[in-house]
């Protein structure tokens, strides 16, 4: 049973694994607002009493966000570009990872919508970085990458410096 699983991860991820680009950036903003259209539908069905089991596919996705988030990071650092936008998507990888641990635990209703908010509300902020990142360099405020430890605030603290 965990085979094909892990099967379908590995391939899921193959598209990804590429050199990340402002193409990258904007495939991962797309996917973000899938997700966000998605993720609100989640939301309707737990306001509205019913259950809701998290479905492998929406999971995966939700995975395959967070990596993605990684390697815009590495892309972003990589080519010099706006420190503050690397911690974003670092920050946005981390959220993602944290709210679909939290997802998988079996919590109540309340619980779940509190996750499929916070998940929401950062893919539709991911809409916007998207197209931060997408601006040629010398239209964003460049201040020389960091490593990732140099990330201190969440993404949701920078996300203004973006505009």
């Amino acid at each position: 049973m965990l085979k094909p699983l892990f099967a379908c991860a590995a391939i899921a991820t193959l598209p990804f694994s590429a050199q990340a680009s402002t193409d990258l950036a904007r495939q991962w903003g797309l996917e973000a607002s899938r997700l966000s259209a998605q993720t609100t539908e989640m939301i309707l069905t737990v306001d509205q009493g019913q259950s809701l089991e998290i479905s492998g596919t929406y999971a995966l996705d939700v995975y395959r966000f967070a990596r993605t988030s990684v390697e815009l990071a590495r892309w972003v650092d990589t080519a010099e570009r706006s420190r503050t936008m690397s911690c974003i998507f670092r920050g946005m990888a981390a959220e993602s990872e944290d709210q679909l641990l939290v997802l998988e635990l079996p919590n109540g209703a309340k619980e779940q919508r509190e996750s499929l908010s916070r998940l929401a509300s950062m893919f539709s902020d991911a809409e916007r970085v998207a197209v931060a990142a997408q601006r040629p360099v010398s239209s964003i405020r460049v201040q020389t990458a960091k490593p990732s430890s140099a990330c201190t605030e969440q993404y949701g603290s920078q996300s203004d410096a973006l505009n």
